[in-house]
């Protein structure tokens, strides 16, 4: 386990990777700098990241809670936007932004 993710729960990191995995593949983890899920979309070859404010992951405790937030909010934003970065905000807000070349 990485002992580099400050006050985010284990199994909320889990959580969302269960969400995602239903839909997409590759899917990373990296909490460099924010908390930040990497994934491609297997048939359309996209790539998106998923950043999360660490406040608004440490501040949802209720996996259910979390779980209807990313697979009704998050994953139809991301499928929406290919390629993009998109972002969560401490209130849970979603902002769409080009990815940062790499």
């Amino acid at each position: 386990m990485n002992g580099g993710k400050g006050g985010i729960d284990q199994h909320t990191i889990l959580t969302i990777q269960e969400c995602l995995e239903k839909q997409f593949v590759d899917i990373t983890f990296s909490q460099t700098i924010r908390p930040t899920f990497g994934f491609r979309h297997g048939i359309e070859k996209q790539s998106w990241h998923v950043v999360f404010n660490e406040q608004f992951l440490a501040d949802h405790t209720s996996r259910e809670g979390l779980r209807h937030f990313i697979e009704h909010k998050v994953i139809p934003k991301v499928l929406k936007n290919p390629g993009k970065r998109i972002q969560i905000s401490k209130w849970g807000d979603i902002t769409v932004e080009e990815k940062n070349p790499s």
